[in-house]
This record gives C-alpha cells, sequence and structure tokens, in this order.
C-alpha cells in the first residue's frame, strides 16, 4: 500500500498530529480534531488521485503513517458499510464529501450488539475518541454517489491490518 508524498504543508501539519501523541489524550484528540477540520477546509491540500476508490465497496487510501498514528482517505462506493465494530485504538474522523449513516450500538455479549442511534454525517462533520468504550458503530453510504471522509487512527499500519478490534452481529432489538 504505497503512502502518498505530501505538500510541505500537509507534512508539517502531520509531523505536529504525530508529535501531539505524546500528549495526555484531550489534547490529542484535539489536535486529531483540529488537523480533520483544516483538511475538510481544505481538500487541495490533498493528493486528489488519493480520494479515488473502486466502483464497489470501501478503498483504503493512506495519507500518512509512523508508528503512531495512521490517515486514511476511505472512499465509499454507495452502498459501502462496515460491520458493526469497535477500535483497539484512538478513531477521528472528518467527511470531505457525500453523506454517510452512523450507526452507533450497545454490545449485548461479546459477539452481538442492538442499534443505540442512527445519524446522517455531513461534509464537514468530524467526531473524536478514544477506545475506551464501548463504543460500537457501522457506517455506510446509502447516498447514489461516492462519499469521501478522512480517518486518523492511534496505530502503525505497518504493524496492525487495521483499526478494528471486534466485530459483532446484529441482534434484533
Amino acid at each position: 500500500m504505497a503512502q502518498s508524498t505530501p505538500s510541505a504543508d500537509v507534512a508539517a501539519m502531520m509531523a505536529d498530529l504525530a508529535a501531539s501523541v505524546r500528549r495526555p489524550p484531550g489534547a490529542y484528540l484535539a489536535a486529531a480534531r483540529q488537523t480533520l477540520q483544516h483538511l475538510l477546509s481544505r481538500p487541495e491540500l490533498l493528493d486528489p488521485s488519493r480520494l479515488v476508490g473502486r466502483s464497489e465497496g470501501l478503498t483504503r487510501n493512506l495519507l500518512f503513517g509512523t508508528e503512531a498514528i495512521s490517515v486514511w482517505a476511505m472512499v465509499w462506493a454507495p452502498s459501502a458499510v462496515t460491520p458493526v465494530h469497535d477500535h483497539h485504538c484512538s478513531c477521528c474522523f472528518g467527511l470531505l464529501r457525500g453523506t454517510l449513516r452512523e450507526t452507533w450500538y450497545r454490545p449485548i455479549s461479546d459477539t452481538h450488539a442492538v442499534a443505540t442511534q442512527d445519524v446522517v454525517r455531513e461534509p464537514g462533520f468530524v467526531a473524536c475518541m478514544m477506545p475506551t468504550g464501548p463504543n460500537l458503530h457501522r457506517i455506510a453510504n446509502d447516498g447514489p454517489e461516492a462519499a469521501v471522509s478522512i480517518h486518523v487512527y492511534g496505530y502503525d499500519h505497518r504493524a496492525q491490518e487495521s483499526s478494528i478490534h471486534r466485530t459483532y452481529e446484529i441482534a434484533a432489538g
């Protein structure tokens, strides 16, 4: 998975974000939120080739990564959906374009969860959380057009395949 070569502005922003990992969790999440808000307001800073996906499913394009963080552009084709999942690391995301449905869940066992909240996210939305959980959610593109979100995760993309800790089946409820 090739990492894009960021502009000098983006490289400095990502270096600052990577350094913020050593600060207390609240300060790190604030830095991640600020970085996402800046990228969402200035999409021209991002390599446009990293904002393109396959015609089906979810495409993950690495934008930046260190031993402490991974920043991804996620391109959601229409009907793309994640499983219900939680994360083993910090998780922040912002919506660049399109709309995404985020459904929150409550675990009822180690394998099943019930829906508790359902919200449509619009461009400019940013959320950040630590893995203090349970923080179970599922994200889906219900729209007719591709959606693009930018994600900041607190893990080394070279050491772990993804930020997902566990997936759950949806229980009736």
